[in-house]
């Protein structure tokens, strides 16, 4: 599994970056760009992690990438269950080794900059920030628009769209 964190993220996790360019190969099992989001009011961090090409997303409470590596391909999991994505787990191959490399990708980290103001607003108005308020979050941003070259030659593209992309193609 590949993760592309950004640089702060790489610093606060104490991690040297190392730049790999390769491009991905097929839709799945894709890359995963992960970056940092105020919880805000004394509630600390999060690390968001955006899977490109589909654009699915994922919240792990906490600030170090290493620890939330442990959490997060069980969030993928019960985010893809949840909504009935489940035939697509096993091509997401969640459960091969990591490796984290420093992002490269503009259009990806234009979209998540975006992305990032509209979660922190989200994480902020919560009274409570547990498990449930992080589910109900995830399950919403899969509705989440978005535009410019990730496009492509659409408009704009939702993350559950492409995701029922990947089930025509019966990738899982």
């Amino acid at each position: 599994m590949i993760i592309r964190a950004t640089a702060k993220l790489h610093n606060i996790s104490r991690l040297t970056p190392i730049r790999n360019e390769s491009v991905i190969q097929g839709p799945l099992p894709g890359e995963w760009y992960a970056s940092l989001v105020s919880t805000g009011w004394k509630r600390g961090a999060a690390i968001y992690f955006v899977h490109n090409p589909s654009m699915l997303m994922v919240i792990v409470l906490g600030k170090s990438i290493k620890k939330a590596m442990v959490e997060m391909p069980d969030r993928v999991r019960a985010l893809l269950e949840r909504n009935g994505f489940s035939a697509l787990t096993q091509a997401f191959e969640l459960d091969t080794p990591y490796e984290i490399f420093a992002t490269y990708n503009r259009n990806i980290l234009s979209n998540m900059t975006q992305m990032k103001f509209s979660l922190e607003y989200s994480l902020a108005i919560e009274e409570e920030l547990g498990s449930a308020e992080i589910v109900r979050i995830e399950d919403l941003y899969l509705d989440y628009l978005m535009g410019g070259k990730i496009a492509g030659e659409e408009d704009y593209i939702r993350p559950v769209d492409q995701l029922r992309k990947l089930m025509r193609l019966d990738i899982g």
